[in-house]
């Protein structure tokens, strides 16, 4: 299973029958009380004789990246990742369902107080997940279901870190809980692909911070943590790539049977180019399905922009602090984003 991504969307815990799905909401509800109710210091965890080692070490990184996400990257951790639970997989399991519509590359979409207008909705139970997508797919739609084992309340909830994302190895487990604490530091509404692109950035940079000169420095973990970081966006731009040759093949309009053999065409091509690159993902684009490549997306959408904030190795907390201070004044959070990097541009050829 992947980290997936934050399913910022259970913030809609708090609004309650204002979402007018009061049953949607108690169900969601209830199942994130069971895990807070579960919830134990990390710090007293650790401190017992009969915790297994390598959980104890990874329940230490997480406050460790807890800590120097507070105070080098200059995010609001709140009491978020201060607390364990310990859960079965099935109880943790966030089955996030999500539609596109067939001739455009455009999701169908959700909206939410405080959230906004999301592509994605969750549910902790499988068969519903399954009954919505069914019927998004009566409706003519490409859907998609996919699990999620880390998620953000977005500060509402104090997210406690769960048994089955301390499973990690120790990469992506600090790239994990970074991702996640940013979303409590920067959330701009109805903005998901921005959202989740920049928590991406902050997840991983940060995790090169953190294993490449921070409090968990390790030349190995270092290394991957980069690897993992070239990787994501080299991957981000062949996903661009393929979407851009779609949009123009959705704006020429061609009947169905053409349309469909052509981004049938356009799939393969792209797996191929993924599988040729060693990327991975190539369940993403083939067959072709707008859902699951618009899920992709959110988390790989002009990652070399935000890279352009903090080029190479260098440190991402200025760069990171600079950008919630634009992406969250600002209504248009991407050109916020493109400001920024036109003008380090600027600054570097300078």
């Amino acid at each position: 299973m992947t980290r997936g991504g934050a399913l910022a969307a259970l913030a809609l815990l708090a609004c309650a029958s204002a979402c007018g799905q009061p049953l949607y909401v108690a169900r969601l509800g209830l199942a994130e009380a069971r895990i807070l109710w579960r919830r134990e210091p990390i710090r007293e965890v650790v401190t017992r004789p009969d915790v297994d080692a390598e959980l104890r070490e990874r329940l230490e990184l997480v406050l460790a990246a807890r800590e120097f996400a507070r105070a080098r990257l200059g995010f609001k951790v709140g009491e978020s990742y201060a607390t364990y639970a310990e859960v079965e997989e099935h109880e943790a399991t966030v089955h996030v369902v999500s539609a596109a519509y067939r001739d455009r590359l455009e999701p169908y979409t959700w909206w939410y107080p405080i959230v906004g207008r999301v592509s994605y909705r969750g549910y902790f139970d499988a068969a519903a997940a399954r009954a919505e997508a069914d019927r998004l797919a009566h409706r003519g739609l490409d859907v998609n279901v996919r699990p999620a084992i880390a998620f953000s309340t977005l500060g509402w909830f104090p997210d406690p870190l769960l048994s089955v994302t301390a499973e990690e190895k120790p990469v992506p487990l600090v790239a994990t809980v970074l991702h996640e604490l940013f979303h409590q530091t920067l959330y701009v509404p109805g903005e998901p692909a921005f959202n989740e692109s920049a928590a991406t950035f902050a997840g991983e940079r940060g995790a090169m911070a953190f294993f490449c000169g921070g409090p968990g420095a390790d030349a190995s973990r270092c290394e991957q943590a980069c690897r993992t970081w070239a990787r994501t966006r080299a991957r981000g731009r062949v996903l661009t790539h393929y979407a851009d040759k779609l949009r123009r093949l959705y704006a020429s309009k061609p009947p169905p049977a053409v349309r469909e053999h052509e981004r049938a065409w356009l799939a393969a091509a792209a797996a191929k180019t993924l599988t040729q690159r060693h990327l991975g993902g190539e369940a993403d684009v083939a067959p072709p399905n707008n859902a699951r490549l618009l899920g992709a997306l959110l988390y790989a959408t002009r990652l070399d922009d935000f890279e352009v904030l903090a080029p190479g190795d260098t440190d991402p907390g200025g760069a990171l602090r600079e950008l919630v201070a634009a992406a969250g004044s600002k209504s248009d959070p991407f050109r916020a984003l493109a400001g920024l990097a036109a003008s380090r541009g600027k600054l570097q050829s300078g």
